[in-house]
Formats: C-alpha cells, sequence, structure tokens
C-alpha cells in the first residue's frame, strides 16, 4: 500500500479534487472516539489513506485521502482542538469567530506554494473516480507532468513515451492516484516486461512530482537476440523505397546510427568535400564522425530541401508517422518480393547488423564501440555474441604475397595484415 510521506507539506487540493467551501469535514469516527480513522465526507467510505500533516498553534491537523472517490479532508477533531487552544487570542463578534486561523483553514484551497484564503470564491472541483469515463481530470494532471518534466530537463523523447503511457493507461482503467490500481493496470497489458518497466518508471516520476510513494513492481527483462537480415535484403529494401526514405535508410546503414539521430540531422552536419557525417548523439552516447559512399552522398544531393536547415524533417516534425509509412512501404516489398523476412527489419535492425558486420570484419571490439558511440563496451558485447552466431565457420579471406618494401606499404594502407613469411616474400590477408 503506498502513502504520502508523513509530516511533509500537503500537496495542493486540486490533485485530489477537494471541493473547496465552509466546514468541508462533516465527518464522523466510525466508532464515535477520538483517534479513530474518520469517515469520508463524501462518499462515507471507511476506506482512507493518512495524507500527511501540518501544525497550527502547537496543534498537529491529520489530512485524509479516500481511496473510493479522491476526496481530500482534514480531521475536524484535530481543528476543534486548534481553535481551543487559540480562543483566548481571538476576537469575538456574538459568539462568531473572526480571524481565527483553523476557521480559515477549514475554508481554504491548499495552493502549490502557499495556503490562501478563498473563502469569497469558493471553487468546486469534480471528484476523480477510478473509471475511464472520468479522465478529464486526469488529462489535466497528466499535462501539466509533462510541462514538469520539461522543466526538469527531460528530453521531447522522454516527454512524449511517458505521457503516451500514463494516457494509455488511464484509458484502460487505471486511477492515476491509486497506485495498487496502477500496479494491476500494468500487469494486465499485453506488454513485454521492457515497455512494463517504463510504465513503472513513468508513474514513479509522476509521484514523485506530487510528492508520493509506492513499491514499483519489479519486471525482469529477458533480452533476445535480434533478427539480422542478410545485405541483400537490405539493399532489396531500400531500393523499393521512396527517394526521401531510401536515402533515410541508405544512412541508417551506412552509419550505424540510431533513428533519431538521423532525424534531426541538419545539412551542416554533412561535409560532401570531405564525405563525412557529423553525428549528434542521443540517449548520452558519444558524438561520433562517419563515412560516407558516393553513393549516398548523391542521394542526399538529389533530396528537396523543402525542410530548411534539415534534411528529413522540420524541428517540430515527429518521426512515428515516418515510420508508419516506413512500415507501409515494408510490407508492399515484402509482398511484392515474396519475402516475409522484411518485415522482421525495423529502423534498429540497421544498426545492429552495421555493428555486426563492423565487428565481423575487424574482429576490434573497441572499435566498434567507437562507431557506434557506446559509452559503455558491455553495450558492445552484443556484437561479438551475433558475429559468432552468424559467422561461425565462415571466415573468409583475401591473402596476398608482397615481396618489395613498396608492396608491403599498399598492403597495409589497404587493410591487410601480416601473417607469415614464406621464402623470400611475405604474406598477408584481409577479411572479404
Amino acid at each position: 500500500m503506498a502513502d504520502l510521506t508523513p509530516n511533509a507539506t500537503p500537496p495542493p487540493d486540486d490533485i485530489f479534487g477537494t471541493k473547496a467551501g465552509p466546514n468541508p469535514c462533516k465527518s464522523e469516527s466510525t466508532d464515535g472516539s477520538a483517534g479513530v480513522s474518520p469517515l469520508c465526507p463524501q462518499c462515507k467510505s471507511k476506506k482512507l489513506w493518512r495524507d500527511g500533516n501540518y501544525t497550527i498553534f502547537d496543534e498537529k491537523i491529520q489530512r485524509w485521502l479516500c481511496r473510493d472517490c479522491g476526496y481530500r479532508f482534514s480531521d475536524k477533531n484535530d481543528l476543534q482542538k486548534a481553535k481551543t487552544a487559540e480562543i483566548e487570542s481571538v476576537e469575538t463578534v456574538d459568539t462568531k469567530l473572526l480571524k481565527s486561523q483553523p476557521d480559515i483553514v477549514e475554508t481554504s484551497q491548499i495552493c502549490v506554494t502557499e495556503t490562501k484564503n478563498l473563502e469569497a470564491e469558493p471553487q468546486t472541483k469534480d471528484v476523480l473516480r477510478r473509471t475511464e469515463n472520468q479522465t478529464g481530470g486526469f488529462k489535466h494532471k497528466i499535462e501539466e507532468y509533462g510541462n514538469w518534466l520539461r522543466n526538469n530537463g527531460k528530453s521531447q523523447a522522454t516527454i512524449r513515451g511517458r505521457v503516451k503511457l500514463l494516457k494509455r493507461l488511464t484509458r484502460r482503467g487505471a486511477n492515476l492516484y491509486d497506485p495498487e490500481s496502477m500496479k494491476k493496470t500494468i500487469a494486465d497489458q499485453p506488454w513485454g516486461n521492457g515497455q512494463k518497466n517504463n510504465a513503472v518508471d513513468a508513474y514513479s516520476s509522476f509521484l514523485k512530482m506530487v510528492g508520493g510513494i509506492w513499491e514499483p513492481p519489479l519486471y525482469k527483462i529477458i533480452r533476445k537476440i535480434p533478427f539480422i537480415p542478410k545485405e541483400v535484403e537490405i539493399d532489396q529494401l531500400i531500393a523499393a523505397c521512396s527517394p526521401r526514405m531510401a536515402t533515410f535508410l541508405q544512412l541508417l546503414k551506412e552509419t550505424g546510427a540510431r533513428c533519431g539521430e538521423i532525424w534531426q540531422l541538419t545539412w551542416s552536419d554533412i561535409d560532401f568535400e570531405s564525405k563525412v557525417v557529423n553525428i549528434t548523439p542521443e540517449k548520452n552516447s558519444n558524438p561520433r564522425v562517419a563515412h560516407l559512399s558516393n553513393k549516398l552522398l548523391d542521394m542526399l544531393q538529389s533530396l528537396p530541401k523543402k525542410y530548411g536547415t534539415r534534411v528529413f524533417s522540420l524541428a517540430t516534425m515527429l518521426i512515428d508517422n515516418f515510420a508508419v509509412n516506413f512500415q507501409r512501404q515494408r510490407r508492399r516489398t515484402a509482398h511484392k518480393l515474396k519475402n516475409p523476412r522484411l518485415l522482421k527489419i525495423h529502423f534498429h535492425t540497421f544498426r545492429y547488423w552495421k555493428g555486426t558486420m563492423l565487428y565481423h570484419q575487424t574482429k576490434d571490439m573497441y572499435y566498434v564501440m567507437q562507431r557506434l558511440g557506446h559509452k559503455n563496451i558491455k553495450n558492445t558485447l552484443l556484437y561479438v555474441q551475433l558475429e559468432e552466431a552468424l559467422f561461425q565457420g565462415e571466415d573468409e579471406y583475401v591473402s596476398k604475397v608482397a615481396k618489395t618494401e613498396k608492396d608491403i606499404c599498399q598492403l597495409v594502407e589497404a587493410g591487410f595484415e601480416f601473417v607469415t613469411d614464406f621464402q623470400e616474400a611475405k604474406i598477408f590477408r584481409k577479411r572479404k
């Protein structure tokens, strides 16, 4: 069971939908005695959470949150004690208390930064209920959560993903203010454990914003070996796509970059003279420079420059719609070529393929790490495993013989490695 942090400043009432107005605490204890949890004055439920407390006139005022209807209220007995403690210092006119701090508290709305007296203009909030057709209040709070993430420096991709997950969960019956309901809804989704962990992370950060805590569920991620297509299949798919899509895919193939890194590429990142591209990293990886083929440079120069400084999109355009377009072209190509393996190819498949090929050609894990921008070499170990599985027993080399110093230098510059001496010659080899 989750609870809000005790002795903390109470979160704003509009989080939980309190109805502001005079004396909102018309409740009775379950057995009529002090010290027992009161009933909810809104729905008479006994299912309550302690929602923090605050001190007035040296008396602690307990706040309560109804688990059924989301109503938030103060303990009337505590308020009465505060009144009694300060009764001598309060001005009275015809037995009516004026300027009494407890009276002000009863008729006020708890705001984010301070307590304001709103008795002159009471506001009525809709009670948030755990039903799918009452998510209007949830929508407003999720939008506020997105702004909170932005103010805390999260990337647009992170904000978009977390907000989308919370909206989806509330549409499927989750109560945003009931962690147990959220746990059950996440568990019921037909998602993989990775996606469920993303939902848990999103809700954990939401609770951090409102000042709540919970015991998050743990989903163990079972990593699967990704699909690695043949190069001829990649080339067939690229050739069948539109010019803009084909150029995008060719960049993924030659650079091994993430799709988001290519999506935000600008014309100034491409050096047509040196035939290289500067890749701005995502996910805290390292920046890098990749070489481009003449074929790819021609494809880039033939693209219309209709997106200003960017190559493939405006700054406000999302990659989601572009991915849907890719899926449509991929499906058409797979049907035309009668090759269902093409349906397994997605944007990140090109990165898997490039990393595997680089390690197969060089057997240098550190080189692959630098080319892909990894900060941790553990991420590169996947490509070692993929290469060993795909090319076991298939190592093929081109061998050359050099007798003169000039021949030796030419072979070394071409990437050949020395193997052995034979008679008066030296033997070199290079992977095909």
